[in-house]
């Protein structure tokens, strides 16, 4: 692993002495940072790793999370640090295993680019080996708490400061709605012709908005933390819901899709899915959808479509 990656590649330096000063105030008096920060991945934001000690001799472990797309920040409302934070500062206390937000720069002003510094949660993202079972029990839990947040009502003061649910599409931006050149013509224009109508009515709660098992970090196979918080919003439960199903059917398959459904239904002992929220999250799942290349691919894409057919069937 590289310590310093070009930042033609990643959009940002290592940290600079100006950034480990800032890493360092946060600390409080005496701190410092005793080895060189790593980089620990670079897709939408550019992540560095801190071991950092503090002027009473206590080691922390925290990580920096720069916001590097200056496009994007232009031009995304979802790529929001100040988003991030405020729904990190909402959790905070709440038993949710989300990091702990010590600082912000939402601005850039002092770094740079907007930046968050948060506790570094222990564990890996490799779910694959996982007991599906302890998976889906595990992250249908978690879930639980997150809706709990608030009082799961949406109208709390921190969740206030969060935005407001609204899909990804966006027919400003994107244009007329149209099925892949790949997909199911008929399938998806039925789709559409349900989204052209009103949304049934459903109650607004702190959501995590991308929900799916690659924000989850474990340890010896049970759920450690869940990151990745710029979405978090005010919204129905059914969108975390269908986002974490439509991605469980497609990389592990309808039967661990249906059990972690099933899980949430008994831990939380309501039924928040509503197939009209899997279409519209499956409809903002065509926005990034790439055409699928070899059998796995093709596989996977079947079990969207199918799963789609089924919330279409659900509807009536």
């Amino acid at each position: 692993m590289n310590d310093t990656p070009s930042p033609r590649d990643t959009g940002c330096p290592a940290p600079t002495p100006e950034v480990l000063a800032w890493v360092r105030d946060a600390a409080g008096p005496g701190a410092r940072v005793p080895a060189r920060p790593w980089r620990v991945s670079v897709s939408s934001t550019t992540l560095d790793a801190v071991d950092l000690v503090d002027g009473h001799g206590a080691r922390h472990a925290w990580m920096l999370r720069r916001f590097h797309d200056r496009a994007r920040l232009a031009d995304d409302p979802w790529y929001r640090p100040e988003s991030e934070g405020a729904a990190l500062r909402l959790l905070e206390g709440t038993g949710v295993r989300a990091p702990v937000l010590h600082a912000a720069d939402p601005d850039g002003a002092r770094l740079g680019v907007p930046a968050l510094l948060t506790d570094r949660i222990p564990g890996h993202g490799d779910w694959d080996e996982l007991d599906p079972a302890t998976m889906v029990e595990d992250l249908a839990r978690e879930l639980d708490a997150i809706h709990s947040v608030g009082g799961g009502t949406g109208h709390g003061s921190g969740l206030a400061l969060l935005p407001e649910y609204r899909p990804y599409y966006d027919p400003a931006v994107d244009g007329p709605r149209t099925p892949p050149p790949w997909g199911d013509t008929r399938l998806w224009e039925r789709v559409f012709t349900v989204l052209d109508g009103p949304a049934p009515d459903a109650p607004y709660a702190f959501i995590h908005r991308d929900y799916h098992p690659d924000q989850a970090l474990w340890v010896d196979g049970r759920l450690s933390g869940i990151v990745d918080w710029t979405t978090a919003c005010r919204g129905p439960q059914a969108v975390d819901l269908a986002r974490m199903r439509l991605n469980l059917v497609q990389e592990v398959g309808p039967e661990t899709e249906r059990a972690f459904l099933a899980a949430h239904r008994r831990i939380t002992g309501t039924d928040a899915h509503h197939p009209y929220w899997d279409l519209v999250d499956g409809a903002d799942f065509l926005l990034g959808a790439d055409p699928p290349e070899g059998g796995e691919d093709r596989q996977a894409w079947s079990a969207f479509e199918s799963w789609t057919a089924r919330a279409l069937a659900e509807l009536g």
